[in-house]
């Protein structure tokens, strides 16, 4: 679904009218996948100056074959996101997710698109991390995808904190399947699946 709104722009100062999307069902509009996933979909273009700039904004990603809702917002506090999804008219084998980065949100359809469960992603994510020997100045560990969306070759993204190097890691499916072994039968679902889950959920 869409909505007009209206900018500012930061270069020009003029006022102009742009379309926004508060969902987005791949189904209906295999295109915008494309959008999400290439990092496009928050682009936009000042029709006076053609400045562009990038915006994120609450966005919900819907993808019926998959059974995949994930609600993208910037807000730090969760809750009214989590009223309205609960509200939701879903099936009950539906995951439903909740994230407050566009980082995080690829990532999460990227684990969709691959047949991969993002609780156990988390997991095998933390088990990385106890191993690394630098691992507080690690910002984020990320399953990503490094060549075409047509021909996809997924690794692990490491994005440290004190510097702009992004390091590579070898995703180990073999390492994934044993940690979904171990912890599958005991973890339940949860609107927000992250670091901090995958902490509580090894204690």
């Amino acid at each position: 679904m869409e909505k007009k709104i209206k900018l500012v722009c930061p270069e020009c100062n003029k006022e102009f009218n742009t379309d926004i999307y508060t969902s987005i069902n791949v189904q209906l509009d295999k295109d915008m996948k494309t959008k999400i996933l290439s990092g496009k979909l928050f682009d936009i273009e000042c029709e006076h100056c053609h400045s562009k700039f990038h915006i994120p904004y609450p966005v919900l990603y819907h993808d019926m074959e998959k059974k995949l809702l994930i609600q993208y917002t910037e807000e730090k506090d969760l809750k009214s996101s989590e009223i309205a999804l609960k509200n939701a008219n879903v099936d009950a084998d539906y995951t439903v997710r909740i994230v407050d980065n566009e980082r995080d949100w690829i990532e999460k359809i990227l684990i969709s698109d691959s047949g991969f469960d993002d609780r156990i992603m988390e997991l095998y994510k933390l088990l990385i991390l106890s191993q690394y020997e630098d691992a507080e100045n690690v910002n984020g560990l990320y399953y990503w995808n490094i060549q075409t969306l047509e021909n996809p070759h997924y690794v692990m993204v490491l994005d440290e904190k004190e510097s702009d190097k992004m390091h590579f890691m070898p995703f180990h499916e073999g390492v994934y399947k044993q940690v979904e072994e171990v912890f599958l039968s005991d973890i339940q679902q949860d609107y927000i699946i992250d670091a901090n889950w995958a902490i509580s959920n090894t204690k």
